[in-house]
């Protein structure tokens, strides 16, 4: 847990993240995907974690559109990294802000919302999966209540059918 004290009216974030040798920051509190803050290259680059699934590529976007809709990005570096399923863009530099400060402050706000979005869909999921299992009296009948019929449908049993027979 690192934290980071932004701007002169100092507003401190705290996130799940972790400085690697080089100087770069690596956020790691998204479910589905880490963010690598890379103050050298002036780089803001998003890997999907070993466990996520097909659907990765949408926060990464997001992420990255947020980022370039702040002024934070240019939109026009995004691209694919170098790295398999990785998406970056180039932070743009500023004499009068700090762009690394700014760059944290806006992923903050995107971690935030989007843990609001997880936890719907995550509730949602939850109830998904409780009415499949455990399904109310009025969804749900009992063994033998709903009584077997000799024949069913418009299959007659023991007629073969030959779909080919009548052409010649």
């Amino acid at each position: 847990m690192i934290k980071f004290e932004i701007g002169s009216p100092h507003i401190t974030i705290e996130l799940n993240a972790r400085r690697a040798l080089d100087g770069s920051i690596l956020i790691m509190d998204h479910k589905k995907i880490d963010i690598a803050l890379m103050p050298e290259q002036m780089k803001v680059t998003t890997f999907p974690k070993t466990t996520a699934t097909e659907d990765v590529y949408e926060f990464q976007n997001r992420l990255l559109e947020l980022l370039s809709d702040k002024g934070i990005i240019d939109r026009a570096s995004i691209q694919g990294g170098n790295v398999f399923r990785s998406l970056e863009g180039v932070v743009f530099e500023n004499d009068r802000v700090n762009s690394m400060e700014a760059a944290i402050y806006v992923i903050s706000e995107y971690l935030t919302s989007e843990a609001e979005y997880e936890q719907v869909a995550d509730n949602y999921e939850k109830e998904l999966e409780d009415m499949y299992t455990h399904p109310s009296d009025r969804d749900s009948t009992e063994y033998g209540e709903v009584p077997h019929h000799a024949e069913k449908g418009s299959m007659r049993p023991g007629y073969y059918y030959y779909p080919l027979r009548n052409r010649y």
